[in-house]
């Protein structure tokens, strides 16, 4: 018997939606930029994996035969998102073609077989541990945005880091990440009790792993997750994603940290800081985003300049009564790591010279932000 089925086109089209980033990588093994459509008693299974990443979806349908087929993501979102019918209709013909149908409009469009298609990853329902959403959103967005870029590192800083802690009754969650040039650490006690996730090794997620993890956060109170020896499950209650762990070791961060001694800092308007900052950006050269910091008690000055265009000064009201201090830092990580934070004041803890540059914030308890300083 051939798949049929209808299904609701609202339904369809965030299920395909979330797989595009998945399936649109190109790569050597055609199937790959298909997804696997399977009939449930009520329901169709939606999967698409590109061998790192795998999601799995459930979707309520009207299942008329039961069966199963690979069909092309792209084309079938694309058909899907232009039509206007509140029903689709898909019937699987001879030689894996199916038939679409949305109200008055036809469309035929090749598949390929499903036992082609690559096995969905297995895992172990026991391992799964309850997080709340909000909690792991959080955790993401404070440190995705400084991990290092493909081909960037020859250390494995293209994913990030994930830690338990467990001591004094609470249960911390922990993730950090670093491009080399700088170091973002962000840290929250969760309510579940995490001594049943296993976390043996070190867990390094890949920076599309989390881009995916992030989006199951959205429209759900829970999730449940669990680490196994080579991979990250995270499920829903209707998807699953399967991310694959990458192998290595993660640089010494807790010694980076150790190393900025909290004697000198400037206290100052975060929003203030970062409008500057974006102003300042705007005449750095490219490829370092330069700004030189010029701090004097209860005064900061910023500049940045281009040979080409031309140079920009501000300055700012700090709370600061040390020693003057001048430095260089790359304006782009600071207006990334303003972005993140919630507190109106911020702290920035520079010790001399030459050393990095820490941010805490009140009101982003947990949140740690250092930035290598560089010569101008």
């Amino acid at each position: 018997m051939s798949l049929i089925f209808n299904i609701s086109r609202a339904d369809f089209l965030n299920g395909l939606a979330s797989l595009q980033n998945v399936t649109g990588k190109k790569g050597n093994i055609a199937i790959l930029s298909n997804i696997l459509i399977e009939s449930q008693t009520d329901s169709l299974l939606l999967t698409a994996t590109d061998l790192e990443i795998g999601i799995r979806n459930s979707l309520p349908a009207e299942i008329l035969s039961p069966g199963t087929i690979t069909l092309p993501a792209k084309k079938l979102f694309e058909i899907v998102r232009e039509s206007g019918a509140d029903q689709i209709h898909i019937e699987i013909l001879e030689n894996n073609w199916a038939k679409i149908s949305a109200d008055s409009t036809d469309y035929k469009l090749a598949g390929m077989p499903s036992e082609e298609y690559p096995a969905f990853p297995e895992y172990d329902e026991k391992n799964l541990a309850t997080l709340a959403s909000d909690r792991i959103k959080d955790l993401i967005d404070k440190t995705i945005f400084s991990v290092a870029q493909e081909g960037e590192s020859q250390f494995n800083l293209t994913g990030v880091l994930v830690e338990k802690d467990i001591s004094d009754g609470k249960n911390m969650l922990r993730m950090v990440s670093s491009d080399g040039h700088r170091l973002s650490l962000c840290e929250t006690n969760v309510e579940s009790d995490l001594s049943g996730l296993k976390m043996e090794k070190i867990i390094l997620i890949p920076r599309k792993g989390m881009q995916e993890i992030r989006k199951f956060t959205e429209g759900t109170p829970n999730i449940q997750i669990a680490f196994e020896e080579k991979q990250a499950v995270i499920k829903t209650d209707n998807s699953i994603i399967v991310v694959r762990l990458m192998n290595g070791d993660f640089p010494d961060y807790k010694n980076i940290i150790n190393m900025i001694k909290k004697e000198k800092f400037i206290e100052l308007n975060r929003i203030q800081f970062m409008n500057s900052m974006k102003k300042m950006n705007l005449f750095t050269e490219d490829r370092y985003n330069a700004v030189q910091f010029n701090i004097k008690p209860n005064k900061l000055t910023l500049s940045s300049q281009s040979t080409d265009i031309g140079s920009a000064k501000d300055e700012i009201a700090i709370t600061y009564d040390d020693t003057p201090l001048k430095l260089g830092f790359n304006g782009k990580y600071f207006v990334e790591s303003m972005q993140v934070m919630s507190s109106d004041t911020i702290k920035a803890y520079i010790n001399s010279e030459e050393s990095p540059c820490m941010i805490q914030g009140d009101d982003d308890p947990g949140f740690i932000s250092i930035i290598m300083p560089m010569k101008i």
